[in-house]
């Protein structure tokens, strides 16, 4: 089975999850596994359908998002959480890029994340989220598009420089690509490059925030099963125009 997400609106946290949702992922679950993993009192996940460009979608929200009291008890939140080792290990390593291409891109201390950005409970729904998410549905062989950052933050440009993500930009007014989602990529793809052939089977479509004129702002996951049989005619027909 191979799974593929498309990048060309450019990646963030909350895409990935309505993706993974439009793929079978249930909200139900996962908002009780978030708030297991995630024991603080007041938030809450608004989950729902939408449309992008006349693109449906799904798209996630945090109600009473607020900033963690430090990076350090961010962290440690993780470590407890009643989550599965593959799980947990991979939330880690995701938070760890972060944290890294934060402090190579702005000086700060090692482990410091702002708390008007990335140090906010919106960081740890994502990171965890997707984290539990692609295992949850089992989905090991991820294959990704070339991904459109549009106007590169620097902390993006440091995860996609170190994890040697392939990008490409249609816009220079925007940033496309959040460090939360580039960081996933950067743990959960395998390979970068074209469509492969394959069988569709399911397909889900997470919303982004940004209301861009004339595209819609839609991260898409499609899973199939390899199509050699589209493969061998495909080289059949170029033989044959040759």
């Amino acid at each position: 089975m191979i799974t593929y997400i498309d990048c060309g609106a450019g990646v963030a946290g909350d895409m990935l999850l309505g993706a993974l949702i439009g793929l079978g992922l249930s909200p139900k679950e996962l908002e009780a596994t978030l708030q297991r993993a995630i024991p603080l009192k007041g938030w809450s996940l608004e989950i729902k359908q939408t449309e992008r460009r006349m693109w449906p979608a799904w798209s996630l929200k945090v109600r009473r998002d607020r900033a963690f009291p430090s990076p350090h008890k961010m962290i440690e939140m993780v470590r407890r959480a009643p989550l599965p080792a593959p799980v947990r290990r991979r939330t880690l390593s995701i938070l760890t890029s972060l944290q890294s291409a934060e402090h190579k891109a702005h000086g700060h201390k090692h482990g410091h994340f702002d708390p008007k950005g990335l140090g906010r409970i919106d960081t740890l729904v994502d990171v965890i989220g997707s984290a539990w998410g692609f295992w949850r549905l089992g989905l090991r062989d991820v294959r990704a598009s070339a991904l459109n950052t549009g106007r590169i933050a620097p902390a993006v440009a440091q995860l996609v420089r170190t994890s040697h993500i392939p990008i490409f930009t249609d816009s220079a007014a925007h940033e496309l690509a959040t460090p939360t989602g580039t960081a996933v990529l950067a743990h959960v793809v395998t390979r970068f490059g074209p469509l492969p052939p394959m069988t569709l089977l399911r397909v889900g479509f997470g919303a982004g925030t940004l209301q861009r004129e004339g595209k819609p702002n839609v991260l898409a996951i499609y899973q199939g099963k390899p199509s050699r049989k589209l493969l061998k005619y495909r080289f059949a027909r170029y033989a044959h125009n040759d």
